[in-house]
């Protein structure tokens, strides 16, 4: 299915601009002083998720803040770099279907531990025990 869907040379071009538009759109929006993106799990439970803090960490990163991005959210400096690298190889394995590379495939193991470590992750930042899990430097 994914093979006959790319196959067609414009459907390829309009994919292979996605992604550079999307992070040229990000950086006009930050430019022009964006506030971000609100919570909606915040905002209607109170409890933070463990997303909350993501894109005040990637503006701090983009800024050259190191450790203010990682008090913001310490859990994207752990799944980000792995899942970034995954999607730029999947989004080149698309674009370049002659390279012959195969999908990548998550066994189990990974699969499970990621989601046991988000889901640790998003209780131990709601415990009051925890609280330098909350985002913010």
């Amino acid at each position: 299915m994914e093979g006959k869907y790319f196959r067609s040379g414009w459907r390829r071009t309009l994919f292979l601009l996605c992604l550079p538009t999307a992070a040229v759109l990000l950086a006009i929006y930050e430019a022009h002083g964006g506030t971000g993106l609100v919570c909606r799990f915040y905002r209607l439970t109170g409890l933070y998720c463990p997303g909350c803090g993501s894109g005040r960490a990637v503006r701090a990163l983009l800024k050259g803040q190191i450790w203010v991005s990682f008090c913001y959210n310490p859990l994207l400096w752990i799944l980000g770099p792995p899942a970034f690298a995954c999607v730029i190889r999947e989004y080149i394995r698309i674009l370049f279907p002659r390279l012959g590379w195969k999908p990548i495939m998550l066994n189990r193991f990974v699969v499970i531990f990621c989601t046991v470590l988000v889901f640790g992750f998003w209780l131990l930042r709601n415990l009051p025990a925890f609280s330098f899990l909350a985002p913010g430097p």
